[in-house]
């Protein structure tokens, strides 16, 4: 029985069912709570436990839970493969919105860069205030893009070997936005669509995104402009950083 619910065929498709029905949930209910990624992460967390629990009992230890975590990466590795083609697909909410960019591309470039400002900033500042290594520094750098771009990031700055905090913390990032946008918005009474579009796609990115849509077609694609501008010049700034420290 614990081979078949550890079987890479049934980890791929809960984990896609539980990412659709949440997706479901919060598009139904048109409320954050709902996260489809928050919840995926949490019920996959606990799934993984509960496994090793059921196959340990009180004698499991940490490196089983780090072994059935290797397993089940193992069998959801084809979803870490579409990253690369996601991608390149993001330039496609960029044609899609070309006229957006047009109309609003001076709010859209000054949101990118005070938005990618703030973030490296505050991973400067955290990095300085806890005393972090350099090279965990420059992983959390990329927290402020979505992981497809993160991960490349993580490469051209030269610590590929923190991928998994990077991807974290991006996740942790997108999550707390969504979750926190809001009631944010309702507290400062502010329905613009651009700045609801602006401040989503570019303080968390795709999860951010998604959410935008709710408030408006509009909202949703300047957010998507945003998110691609943003990334755009995060990446610049990998590069330029990468050159520096050379």
């Amino acid at each position: 029985m614990i081979n078949l619910l550890t079987s890479p065929l049934f980890y791929l498709f809960l984990t896609i069912g539980i990412y659709t029905l949440f997706a479901w949930l919060s598009k139904k209910l048109h409320t954050p709570i709902f996260n489809p990624l928050l919840w995926t992460i949490i019920l996959l967390s606990g799934y993984i436990l509960l496994i090793v629990f059921i196959d340990k009992g009180n004698a499991m230890s940490l490196e089983d839970i780090n072994y059935a975590v290797t397993q089940f990466q193992s069998s959801t590795s084809i979803l870490d493969i579409l990253l690369g083609p996601v991608t390149v697909a993001l330039a496609l909410p960029l044609y899609l919105n070309r006229h957006v960019l047009k109309e609003n591309w001076l709010a859209i470039l000054i949101g990118s860069i005070v938005g990618v400002g703030s973030s490296v900033g505050s991973v400067v500042l955290l990095g300085w205030l806890l005393n972090l290594d350099g090279s965990i520094t420059l992983a959390l750098y990329p927290r402020g893009v979505t992981t497809a771009i993160a991960r490349e990031i993580t490469t051209i700055l030269g610590v590929g070997e923190h991928t998994s905090i990077t991807v974290a913390m991006v996740v942790l990032t997108g999550v707390v936005g969504a979750l926190l946008a809001p009631p944010l918005i309702k507290l400062f009474h502010d329905d613009e669509d651009t700045t609801i579009g602006l401040a989503l796609g570019s303080a968390s990115h795709a999860i951010g995104t998604s959410v935008a849509f709710n408030y408006s077609s509009k909202a949703g694609a300047i957010a998507s402009v945003s998110m691609v501008t943003n990334g755009l010049l995060t990446v610049l700034v990998a590069i330029i950083v990468r050159l520096i420290i050379a």
